[in-house]
């Protein structure tokens, strides 16, 4: 499983996010570029679970059309936002078939009014492993902090990973619920930082 045939690339564009406090961070967003003129920003789903006519929040960012203006794109949103970005962009690097990996990476997002002089901070930590003979564990943290409230949680969930040769990860947790995801690393040397669904993950 590859790159389909209807598919003109899959690059790595900059937007800028609103992050921990509410302060505003560049960030390198996945998008996929179809040859028919359509444009999927940031798939949470591999790319072959895509259905162009059915698309929710679940399954993608946004989603548009686009049109290549020299070394700029511009893409054109499904409620009417445009957005122009430099074109090709960055490569989106799939997994192997078969890949394994061996370390420790985690994310970091958040929100809140502390760049406004406010005093809420929103953090949403997520931390994944993986191990050479296929297992990964995950840890997700989520918190909220305040003048008067400082509340956290976090969660722990452990089993089997497998990459299908394109941008697509499955993860058999322990309890046998199984999930597909959109997968990409950020370099052609595949290690270091990767995409997983909604997330950009960073080697620790």
């Amino acid at each position: 499983m590859g790159l389909g045939g209807d598919i003109e690339r899959v690059s790595l564009l900059v937007d800028y996010e609103s992050g921990y406090g509410g302060y505003i961070y560049p960030v390198y967003n996945p998008y996929v570029f179809y040859k028919n003129g359509t444009v999927v920003k940031e798939p949470k789903i591999p790319i072959d679970e895509l259905d162009l006519n059915t698309l929710t929040k679940d399954q993608a960012a946004r989603w548009g059309t686009w049109q290549r203006a020299g070394d700029k794109v511009n893409i054109t949103y499904s409620n009417g936002d445009t957005a122009e970005k430099d074109w090709p962009g960055n490569n989106a690097y799939p997994a192997a078939k078969g890949e394994m990996q061996e370390g420790s990476f985690s994310s970091i997002s958040g929100g809140g009014d502390l760049a406004f002089g406010g005093d809420v901070g929103i953090i949403s930590y997520s931390k994944m492993s993986f191990t050479s003979d296929g297992w990964y564990t995950t840890e997700n943290t989520g918190g909220v902090n305040s003048s008067d409230l400082a509340a956290y949680h976090t969660s722990t969930t452990s089993g089997r990973y497998s990459f299908d040769g394109g941008y697509g990860i499955t993860l058999t947790a322990n309890n046998g619920q199984t999930k597909r995801f959109f997968f990409c690393w950020y370099g052609a040397d595949r290690d270091g930082v990767f995409r997983l669904g909604g997330r950009t993950f960073t080697e620790n």
